[in-house]
């Protein structure tokens, strides 16, 4: 191991999570190679201490790379660790079958499908006798009806559904057609003009939402049938790029057609780059696959072809990774064709087989009413982007390098020597041999790992009464926000925009909530102090403009009143009454006025956590009472809201009679482990069960709300701008000559967003930046 990464046998978890492993499509932090990654590891220990020094690696590629990575090393990293806490229900005896037998069995093809075993599914194919491959199921005949209040997608043909095609089985090729004369174009708009619905997909010189444009399209009006238009002077003959755009662009500006992709949002943002604005209703395959199964991070087109058509995708060697990585241009033009038009054509036969699934779990209005909608606002926020004062940040930068010098030097003075903070072998020297912090404190039973204690911050918050370990978590702590935000966020400006454009995620989570990445702008701190000066930095663009924020208040609560139709909680928010203290004036027998700070304390923590499946061990560490107290008061706390303990064990019982869990609109979540041997898995599969529907709920108010602001907007031509979603909040630029009317347009569509036996409350701010706002 020393010879191969220089490093110890214990961080080789580490250090693979920084150089990857490609064989695992594990991808590792780009830019960083074995040599790098042995000598990272060596100077600070660790991945994590390694992320929390960026700005001080001297080597600017490296420094540039672990920024740019840093979500893909801890990523890697848990892909990497192989797990040795699993308690298995069965032994190897237990799990000994007959050869012959096992490759029979159906149910083998469908695991390996779902797990992508792609490799053992060639080997399998060559073991089976051919008949059983003759019981591959056929598309359904229609397509359901729309909801009322919804565009309906127009019903298929009989004759025009096709049976899945067979794995591997080669498309019908000819059946691909470039259209790259003005005849040919014409025929394929032709038909586009025809089709009640059909499906497309661009090809593009790349990934960036603001400066990547698409170079072709293609389309799809009915199985094994596909049509690509490149849309590059290069490529076509006897017509220029700018005349084909203008042909398609009334094709797909038309509000009476279904228009079917997989990751629609991408391919609206690529054509707004050239001047099409496309128009719904829209239907997404990837976003009908992730709510049949949110609990599945696999929703690519690959991924959706292998387990719900049969098939493999099969392409050439050239157009791997095409999207970019390859320029397309360079690549053969009917070779382009023959990857563009699959992607089309198997787009089309995701729906036809999906669509049925949708309707059939009672997902067709979350899907119409709700996710698509949402897909085009989503887009537009991306393409706004939010501004970012970077001379905010550099004084932030030379705040913190000033604050995080002092307590190199406190935490040097009180160990009596200098040593390496980032160092963990050091810093456990100092911490249990020099001082033996945790014998002075009388704290036993601390976490170790394979060279000694751990330094990691579970133990530092154990030694936290030594005024040593206190300073090295505030020195942790403003390290993780100089790598994590001040320097990494300026870097990732779009120079043609001069804001940060991150990317939202709909099939990011399985409760249903909305994710960000590129960068993450979901968790800007807002808990401590230091943390709520990043967000000053987030400013209106100019000096006329002003940040709105909309907060939903305690909603989750609001929504566990009202499923759980517990008139006392529902009582305490209708007379707008402090939730916590009326709380706790239920459950501690006394007047309002006359609850303790600690009393609310305590009521408040298991408000929330009871969300999340708190019990009196989590209770009594976060109230600092025994865990006898907080079991008591768990008790008295049901005893006051009977309504909440009924709705829970209601929502288990129907998990585990119907394997899902739903919100108030219908989406849902498998729940798997509820018949777990292990009782931890039971216990974390009812936690799942409750919390979703509390969480879930929450994400698809906003949903709603998200989608009925943009109507308002855009209907009364406001220049107001919707820029972030951060779970509960809204965060808006707007004119200053406009805020006037737009705060109560907010407060309006959010608070009647959905209608709920509780009032739901919104606050509204407005400032210069962001903090102000909120």
């Amino acid at each position: 191991v020393a010879a191969k990464f220089g490093c110890t046998p214990e961080q080789v978890i580490d250090c693979l999570a920084l150089i990857g492993d490609s064989s695992d499509n594990v991808p590792g932090v780009p830019g960083i190679g074995e040599k790098g990654a042995g000598k990272l590891i060596a100077e600070y220990g660790s991945l994590e201490r390694i992320l929390e020094n960026i700005p001080l690696i001297n080597n600017k590629k490296m420094r540039e790379a672990l920024l740019n990575g840093r979500d893909l090393g801890l990523l890697s990293r848990q892909l990497v660790t192989i797990r040795t806490d699993i308690e298995l229900p069965v032994t190897l005896t237990d799990a000994t079958s007959n050869h012959l037998d096992a490759v029979t069995r159906p149910e083998l093809r469908d695991l390996y499908a779902e797990l992508e075993f792609t490799g053992l599914m060639k080997k399998l194919d060559a073991l089976k006798p051919s008949a059983s491959d003759t019981n591959l199921a056929s598309s359904p005949a229609s397509l359901p009806s729309a909801s009322a209040h919804e565009v309906p997608p127009p019903q298929l043909p009989v004759q025009e559904v096709q049976a899945e095609r067979p794995r591997h089985a080669a498309p019908k090729v000819d059946s691909y057609q470039t259209a790259n004369t003005p005849a040919s174009i014409a025929t394929v708009i032709e038909a586009l003009s025809a089709a009640e619905l059909y499906s497309f997909d661009t090809e593009t010189t790349g990934l960036n939402i603001r400066t990547d444009r698409p170079i072709g399209i293609s389309f799809a009006v009915k199985a094994d049938a596909a049509y690509y238009i490149p849309l590059t002077d290069q490529q076509l003959d006897g017509i220029s790029a700018k005349a084909v755009i203008d042909l398609l662009r009334p094709v797909l500006s038309r509000d009476d057609q279904l228009k079917v992709g997989h990751n629609v949002k991408f391919d609206l943002q690529m054509l707004r780059n050239i001047g099409i604005h496309a128009r719904g209703p829209f239907v997404d395959t990837m976003i009908c696959d992730w709510l049949l199964d949110a609990g599945s991070r696999q929703h690519g087109l690959d991924a959706c072809c292998l387990r719900h058509l049969n098939y493999e995708k099969i392409k050439t060697s050239s157009l791997i990774g095409a999207k970019g990585q390859v320029p397309m241009l360079a690549v053969d033009l009917a070779e382009v064709t023959r990857y563009a038009c699959e992607d089309a054509d198997l787009t089309l036969q995701l729906y036809r087989v999906l669509m049925p699934k949708i309707e059939a779990a009672g997902l067709s209005q979350v899907l119409r009413a709700i996710d698509m909608p949402l897909v085009p606002v989503l887009a537009i926020m991306e393409h706004n982007g939010v501004y970012i004062d970077r001379r905010e940040l550099q004084r932030l930068q030379l705040e913190l390098g000033a604050m995080s010098d002092r307590l190199v030097d406190q935490v040097h003075a009180l160990a009596g020597e200098d040593f390496n903070l980032n160092s963990p072998k050091q810093l456990a020297d100092i911490l249990f041999t020099k001082l033996k912090i945790h014998e002075q404190l009388g704290i036993k039973n601390l976490k170790k790992t394979k060279n000694g204690f751990s330094t990691d911050e579970s133990v530092l918050t154990r030694l936290a009464e030594h005024p040593l370990p206190k300073a090295l978590m505030e020195y942790r702590s403003i390290s993780k926000l100089q790598s994590t935000y001040v320097i990494a966020l300026p870097e990732l400006v779009e120079p043609t925009s001069g804001r940060l454009h991150t990317s939202f995620h709909q099939t990011g989570t399985a409760t249903g909530r909305l994710s960000s990445s590129a960068p993450n702008l979901q968790n800007i701190p807002i808990r401590t102090a230091l943390g709520r000066e990043v967000r000053k930095a987030f400013t209106a663009s100019s000096a006329e403009c002003r940040i709105i924020s909309a907060d939903y208040s305690q909603i989750e609560l609001r929504l566990l009143a009202h499923l759980a139709e517990e008139e006392a909680l529902a009582q305490a928010f209708v007379s707008g009454a402090d939730i916590h203290r009326s709380t706790a004036a239920r459950v501690f027998n006394v007047n309002p006025e006359d609850v303790s700070d600690g009393q609310r304390a305590r009521a408040k923590a298991i408000n929330f956590g009871i969300l999340y499946g708190m019990g009196a061990r989590r209770l009594a560490a976060e109230t600092g009472t025994s865990v006898a107290e907080a079991s008591a008061f768990i008790d008295r706390y049901f005893a006051s809201y009977p309504g909440i303990n009924r709705f829970i064990e209601a929502t288990i019982a129907e998990a585990r009679a119907t394997g899902m869990t739903r919100t108030v609109t219908g989406r849902q979540r498998p729940v798997i482990g509820l018949g777990d041997s292990n009782q931890r898995a039971v216990v974390a599969a009812e936690n799942i069960a409750v919390n979703t529907r509390i969480q879930g709920s929450a994400a698809d108010l906003i949903k709603i709300a998200m989608i009925a602001i943009d109507e308002r907007l855009t209907a009364a031509q406001l220049q107001t701008k919707m820029l972030l979603q951060v779970h509960d909040e809204l965060v808006f630029e707007s004119p200053a000559t406009e805020v006037e009317q737009v705060v109560p347009l907010i407060r309006d569509c959010m608070e009647s967003a959905m209608s709920l036996s509780v009032p739901l409350s919104v606050s509204v701010g407005v400032g210069h930046n962001w903090l102000e706002a909120h």
